[in-house]
């Protein structure tokens, strides 16, 4: 289950620090991430099961963020998760038929300059990273 959240977050990523994409400009996504803003606010309307869906999917997302991502121990930062679905909400009001997936990765656009880049929570001072200094085949996954 981590692999196809890790492989889905590499393939639907939509930073520009991260360009994985075909040759048409296009990704594979799946589960929640391919259903729309407009399905996820009425899945967080109705709540249960179908509210957890999209939650867990975006929990998964998240986490496979902190993994991938140079730099970041916590895209959250000090931020607590409410606030992120918060954001998710407001977001989709205005966007319906954005895919949930883009509207994941441009709430980790606006997270990314808070972020914990380590565990000891305070802002690290790094040198400006670039694409070409991490590759996929730095990713172990076990």
């Amino acid at each position: 289950m981590i692999r196809v959240m890790i492989l889905t977050l590499l393939l639907g990523l939509g930073l520009n620090s991260v360009q994985a994409r075909d040759f048409e400009d296009g990704y594979a996504v799946y589960a929640a991430g391919a259903e729309s803003c407009q399905r996820y606010l009425g899945a967080v309307n109705k709540g249960g099961a179908e509210h957890d869906y999209f939650i867990n999917w975006l929990i998964g997302y998240l986490s496979a963020f902190n993994v991938i991502m140079p730099n970041t121990y916590d895209i959250l930062g000090d931020a607590e998760f409410s606030v992120s679905q918060n954001w998710l909400n407001e977001h989709c009001k205005k966007y319906p038929r954005e895919l949930f997936v883009n509207a994941t990765a441009r709430l980790t656009e606006v997270l990314y300059p808070t972020r914990h880049q380590s565990g000891l929570k305070k802002p690290v001072v790094t040198q400006p990273t670039t694409p070409s200094q991490r590759s996929l085949k730095d990713i172990k996954i076990r």
